[in-house]
């Protein structure tokens, strides 16, 4: 059931994010997103430091993958943003958002690369192609291209976000003691 709701929270965080894009409003997308990721925080992270660290590297990880793809034009922002070749601010929560899942309603992925790389080919492009259609981004290249680019990436990206919240975390080696 917990992971069921951590699925239904990211959803209602990825469409607070794209409906705020598509209609200018960041501020709404990135206070939902700060509550979407509060809520996953207390009710289901058994140790916070960790999955806020991994969700700042989400979100850094989001913001050059995503500046890159607007600076290659796989896709654009809509309206006239100040800095057009820069992942903006609601998508970058987004990012985190999505963080929220990798050791929630994902945390099934772990340690299986080649099947994240799979769901990510194919989720991750549905999901630009769903924000098309909601208006808060646009494919100005051949769209079929747009697609197989963002669906390299996303198989490269997932599996490393798998990764990243599954790793053993490094521990200092303890002391030697003097003789």
């Amino acid at each position: 059931m917990r992971k069921a709701f951590n699925f239904a929270l990211f959803q209602a965080g990825w469409f607070a994010c794209v409906l705020g894009g598509a209609h200018g409003l960041p501020g709404v997308a990135v206070a939902t997103a700060g509550a979407v990721i509060g809520v996953s925080l207390c009710w289901f992270s058994a140790d916070r430091m960790s999955d806020v660290r991994l969700l700042l590297m989400v979100a850094l990880i989001g913001f050059c993958v995503d500046s890159i793809n607007l600076w290659l034009g796989v896709f654009a922002l809509i309206g006239t943003p100040r800095f057009p070749h820069l992942c903006p601010v609601w998508l970058v929560a987004l990012w985190a958002v999505f963080g929220t899942t990798l050791r929630g309603s994902l945390h099934w992925l772990a340690g299986r690369y080649v099947l994240s790389a799979l769901l990510g080919a194919v989720g991750g492009p549905l999901s630009y192609v769903g924000g098309a259609k909601l208006g808060a981004v646009t494919m100005p290249l051949d769209h079929p291209f747009s697609v197989l680019v963002l669906a390299a990436m996303w198989a490269t990206v997932v599996p490393l976000l798998v990764w990243l919240a599954h790793r053993r975390p490094l521990r200092p080696q303890q002391e030697k003691e003097p003789q």
